[in-house]
Order: structure tokens, then sequence, then C-alpha cells
């Protein structure tokens, strides 16, 4: 299991604050193409009118559960705390969200009702116990560290009038393109910089990351939080280990950002068949043929609907000369 945070220029976001009928970008959505042009247009064209295809994304597979325990418990803290607990609360706190909350949304999922749903229970995919005590394990594991890190502290250290963002959806524009974000945290340090904290529950860097803080650097610089962009740096805090990446920023860097989001955004417009409606066909989105990534999408029964096995055809080992 890699548990993950799905990644942020979130899609949350986005659902939350614009016209879901209107055209922006994020890494998720970069990403979502990246993966099959097919699952691309489920996400954000048929989810718009289809009640299914809207519930079929709403699927968390066990990975992505993780992670979203971890973040919105970690966000309800900051947004109801003005100071780390002792061990002894951060215990009670931690065993209250896996007896509790974990445990109701399983029930939930097991129950097939309209609420939480898991994608292994959907698609009918075999759970073992052994991957219930390494879910559990992740989540209090990564809270844990959380209580524990020293970005926590630093925050706390320079009090909440410091902090520039905590969990807000806002949004921004790369040239005609508008982008829109969810920081985990943003602050200003007592040397006067701009730190901006992303709590990661994964044990590796994603694919996007690096686009990620660096949109995320984008929005500081153009709420005009820091004089320069070297007077920014984002944090990337793996708490399963616990370790943390930080990354300092340069004007290059949000250059090489700005490109990255603005050469995106027009290959995602050129698909459309109306692009100043934001206008899309089903027809015009491929599915891919890459069983092992097929497996774990959840628009799979859309695009197999009599349920064929997907099967993973094992890699050919390279002929010998004889």
């Amino acid at each position: 299991m890699n548990p993950t945070k799905a990644p942020d220029f979130s899609l949350k976001a986005e659902e939350s604050v614009r016209d879901p009928r209107a055209f922006a970008w994020s890494a998720s959505r970069h990403d979502t193409l990246a993966t099959c042009y097919r699952k691309y247009y489920y996400s954000y064209y048929g989810v718009l009118d289809d009640p299914e295809v809207q519930r079929l994304k709403r699927l968390s597979a066990l990975a992505l559960w993780a992670g979203s325990v971890v973040h919105e418990t970690i966000e309800d803290f900051l947004r109801t705390s003005d100071a780390i607990p002792e061990t002894t609360v951060q215990e009670a706190l931690i065993r209250s969200v896996v007896h509790e909350r974990m445990l109701k949304e399983w029930k939930e999922s097991e129950s097939g009702t309209n609420g939480f749903r898991l994608f292994e229970h959907e698609y009918v995919q075999p759970i073992e116990q052994e991957d219930k005590k390494i879910l559990v394990g992740i989540v209090m594991r990564s809270l844990r560290n959380f209580f524990k890190s020293p970005l926590l502290r630093e925050a706390f250290k320079v009090s909440r009038s410091s902090w520039l963002s905590m969990e807000e959806l806002v949004s921004f524009h790369v040239d005609d393109v508008p982008v829109f974000l969810r920081m985990d945290l943003a602050f200003r340090d007592e040397r006067g910089r701009v730190r901006i904290v992303d709590w990661k529950t994964g044990r590796r860097a994603g694919k996007f990351n690096d686009v990620q803080i660096a949109g995320y650097a984008l929005y500081a610089a153009e709420k005009g939080w820091a004089k320069s962009a070297t007077e920014i740096s984002t944090e990337l805090a793996y708490l399963i280990w616990p370790r943390y990446v930080r990354k300092d920023v340069s004007q290059p860097v949000l250059d090489t950002a700005r490109g990255f989001v603005t050469r995106s955004a027009k290959t995602m417009r050129a698909l459309l068949n109306v692009p100043e409606a934001n206008l899309a066909r089903i027809e015009d989105f491929p599915r891919i043929d890459k069983p092992r990534i097929c497996r774990r999408c959840n628009f799979r029964k859309l695009c197999f609907p009599r349920g064929e096995t997907l099967e993973v055809r094992p890699r050919r080992s390279p002929s010998k000369a004889s």
C-alpha cells in the first residue's frame, strides 16, 4: 500500500469555489489527463450531468482514505487549537479518529449506501486483515509524527496572527487560465520568510509534487506575501517516516511553473469541441489499454460494463541468443 494525499491545486477546491462548467487548471487535472483521456472526460465533464459518474468519482481507495483521514484530522486540529496538547491528549484524539471515525466510515462503506464508499467494496476487492492493520498504522504514525513535527512547533511559535493560509480554497490566474489551489498551511516565520507546508502521508514524492508546490509559491508571489521569490520556501512533510524536504523558491522556478500551466491548459483546451464553452465529447477521449491502471480506476465499470476481467499480462522476458 502506498497512501498518498490526492494532489492539490485540488479538485475539491475547484468544485467548492468555481462554476464547475467553467474551465480551470489543476495539477490533479493534468495528472488525470496524463493517466487516461477517458478518465479525464468522466472526472471533469461526464460528472457534470450523470449521477452514476458522480457517485463513482467519490469512491476512495484504501490508500487515499488514509490520506484523507490524516489531512482532515490535522485541519480540524489546526482550526480549533492554539497550542500542541500533552501526549495523553494527542493519543486520545488519535484513538478517537481510528475507533470512531474510521470504524463508522468502514461500516458505511460496507453497507453500500450513498454515503462514504471504498473502491475495494464497490469492486469487491479482497481486503486482508493485514491491509487493515497497515492502514490503521499509517494513520496513527502519521498523526503522531504530525504532533512531533518541527514545522508545527514553528507555526505555533509565531502564533496564528502570522498564518497566511490554512486549508483555504483560493484561486489566481496564470495568463488567462484560472488556477485553484488549497494550501495545507502557510505562515511567516520568525525571520519573516514565507513557509508553505504540505503534509504528505505517502512514502514517495508524487509525480507532480514540484508543479504543485511551485503553484503554491506562484500564489504567494501573486498575493504579495514576499518581496521576492527567494523569501519563499516550500516544505514537504512526509509524516509516515517522518522526513522533511525543504525547497527554496527562485524566480526561474516560478517562471517554469507558469510555462508548465500555460502549456498544459492549452493541451486540455485543444481537446474540446467547443473550447469557449468548455464543452467536450466522450468520443474525443479514448480509453487506454493498460490493465494495471484500469483495474484501479473508479470508472472501471463504465469502460467495461459487462464486467470483463482485466488481466495483467506478464512481462515477456527478453529472448536469449542461441
